[in-house]
């Protein structure tokens, strides 16, 4: 039958001709900049904000603001229907009020807006946009024991902080300096050493400073913790305890979660872990599907970045999860191991992806994946994509016009962008530095940059559609299901 159902596909001329037909945003720059005098914290530096930057540079900047969204994975959406659906059903009262009449959408901009301003080290020590400082008590947010100001209504709880985990936001931003680790906000006056723009995506990595709570729920079995009690291992009643762990297990595609005791059977999977004598189990398996997800976000947002830039992306890749959080030293070669393979799986549809650039990594091989390295694709414009790993800054000039740099960073699902950033420390992390380096202070700031970092305005990385709108996927989806 003549016409097929589905479009023809598209070469990147087409689509770009197809992009110029979306109308222009108006961006009311003296607007957004007032939003960010109004902010009550006070920022580390000055020179990263749009007002520090030259009068000439205001167009483009207008563009970046408008660039900002919110992503993540389709099997992260999945998750959040779910997580929405378990607490309407099992949340107890103070969690009913909130969940109720919740939208996907709303759950987004409520992970965006009631973060933490910081959220850091084991004690979780923290600053509300209220600019209440002290630390813990979140285990107790969403339960009938919270208390002001650590409540649900106005904070996020363990369980949302795990989920807004697998929130990334993105944005074109300026660059002001290379991102070194300590480059406090020095602007970089010779412009030629650094890119002058690009794109910037914050990811986060697995946490294991709380027990019992976040990645530790998933990837570590003890004695304590997985138990029936605890909605652990085949349950014939279910109980709230239970749904949640089922939530978990179908966003990770597992058929029942691990009893301490039942390791043995299916021991090549896990690694040991020793603490004050005492030894956890370490889920390898889980580790590598958790930073899979991270990995295809990645790859999917660089590329559609690129294709809309009518550019090849060149991907700046850090080491989520692998500092202060890391828990065995056996991650970072999970984590190339899961790069290397969402790459493979992906990689047909990378074809404005170039190169990706590992840095200030331990390990210089592993797999496929070492410096000097090329994974060949058969319909790739330049056959395939270059591997490099060695110790680079972000925002180093790629000295190719034709290249997109995309540079992830070390984001907290519990804080604003730059984290460190807002107790005035400016060098401890990869979020400070990249705060310090970009306008994402401000750009992905959801109460600064209300128009377009916003709940309404979620992409999804999709392994089958590519990176689109939540409007757009959503639409897609029904249409499956009618032909279907």
């Amino acid at each position: 039958m003549w016409p097929p159902a589905n479009l023809p596909q598209l070469d990147d001329i087409s689509f770009k001709l197809l992009m110029e037909c979306i109308p222009e945003t108006n961006v009311d720059l003296e607007k957004f900049q007032q939003k960010s005098e109004e902010f009550p914290i006070a920022f580390g530096t000055n020179t990263c904000r749009v007002k520090s930057q030259p009068a000439e540079r205001h167009g483009q900047i207008c563009k970046q603001i408008a660039s900002a969204y919110p992503v993540i994975h389709e099997r992260t959406l999945a998750l959040y229907l779910d997580f929405l659906q378990h607490k309407k059903i099992h949340g107890n009262a103070i969690e009913q009020r909130v969940y109720q009449n919740l939208s996907v959408c709303g759950l987004v901009q409520r992970l965006l807006e009631k973060r933490c301003v910081f959220f850091l080290g084991p004690s979780d020590s923290y600053m509300l946009m209220s600019g209440d400082c002290d630390y813990g008590g979140f285990e107790q947010i969403g339960t009938l024991e919270e208390k002001v100001p650590l409540i649900l209504q106005n904070c996020l709880s363990y369980d949302e902080i795990k989920l807004s985990a697998l929130l990334s936001t993105s944005t074109h931003t300026e660059f002001i300096n290379d991102g070194a680790r300590r480059n406090f906000g020095h602007v970089e006056q010779d412009k030629s050493k650094i890119e002058r723009e690009g794109v910037i995506i914050g990811m986060v990595g697995s946490r294991f400073q709380r027990n019992n709570k976040m990645e530790w729920e998933d990837i570590l079995i003890t004695r304590e913790q997985n138990t029936p009690q605890n909605g652990y291992g085949l349950v014939d009643n279910p109980t709230r305890e239970s749904d949640y762990r089922r939530i978990w297990r179908q966003f990770y595609n597992e058929p029942k979660d691990f009893l301490y005791d039942e390791i043995e059977k299916d021991y090549k999977r896990f690694l040991d872990i020793k603490k004050n004598s005492t030894i956890y189990r370490f889920d390898t398996l889980v580790m590598k599907k958790r930073f899979a997800i991270l990995f295809d976000t990645l790859l999917l947002e660089a590329q559609g970045r690129a294709m809309r830039a009518d550019k090849s992306a060149y991907i700046h890749v850090v080491g989520f999860g692998l500092g202060v959080w890391l828990i065995h030293d056996k991650q970072e070669k999970i984590f190339f191991n899961s790069f290397e393979e969402r790459l493979l799986a992906l990689g047909d549809q990378l074809n404005h992806v170039d190169v990706v650039h590992f840095s200030y990594f331990t390990l210089s091989k592993v797999g496929k994946l070492y410096d000097g390295a090329f994974i060949p694709f058969k319909n790739h414009p330049k056959r395939g994509i270059k591997i490099c790993i060695s110790k680079r800054n972000p925002h180093e000039n790629l000295k190719d016009n034709t290249m997109l740099s995309v540079v992830s960073y070390a984001w907290d699902s519990n804080a604003l962008p730059g984290n460190e950033f807002w107790s005035g420390t400016l060098h401890t992390s990869s979020d400070p530095a990249a705060a310090c380096s970009t306008l994402i202070t401000e750009l992905l700031n959801p109460h600064i940059n209300v128009d377009y970092l916003n709940g309404n305005n979620l992409h999804i990385a999709s392994v089958r559609y590519g990176l689109i709108h939540i409007t757009e996927y959503a639409q897609r989806v029904a249409n499956n299901s009618v032909r279907e």
